[in-house]
């Protein structure tokens, strides 16, 4: 968890030093100092969520869990590269979508352990849909790929 934290504070970084200043944003884009607070909230609740999933015992479901959980992280880290390093933002929709999938379904499987620790999950994946507004917002504005 913390290592996809610092990867993908390594790429924000970059984008947001680069080009993102200049893109043509969508409406409700929030200030950028509104991401880091989000994302700090949203890694705790990730973390109490997955820790409540792996206390709950061992067997096929956490495994399940565990690889579904591990594998957003993965995701995650895919889309920062392609929207704020590589500036793919057609290419970034497409994982992020394919991210709120991975994270509806980690839901479920978490649900299926511990209620509780399922709905800790919401917010991230609400996060997510909202993320995905924006960056489809930003291909619609801007275009596929910025050349910087």
């Amino acid at each position: 968890m913390a290592i996809t934290a610092l990867v993908c504070a390594y790429f924000n970084s970059f984008g947001l030093s680069t080009f993102y200043p200049n893109l043509i944003l969508p409406p409700f884009t929030p200030s950028n100092m509104v991401f880091p607070v989000a994302w700090s909230v949203l890694y705790a609740l990730m973390v109490i969520s997955f820790y409540m999933v792996l206390r709950a015992g061992d067997g096929t479901l956490v495994q399940r869990a565990t690889l579904l959980f591990l594998g957003q992280l993965l995701l995650q880290m895919v889309w920062c590269y392609l929207f704020f390093y590589g500036a793919y933002f057609l290419f970034a929709l497409i994982i992020i979508l394919l991210l709120i999938w991975t994270v509806f379904i980690m839901i479920k499987r978490f649900q299926e352990i511990n209620t509780a620790a399922g709905n800790l999950q919401y917010p991230y994946l609400l996060w997510l849909l909202f993320a995905a507004y924006m960056n489809a917002g930003i291909v619609y504005l801007n275009g596929n790929q910025l050349n910087f």
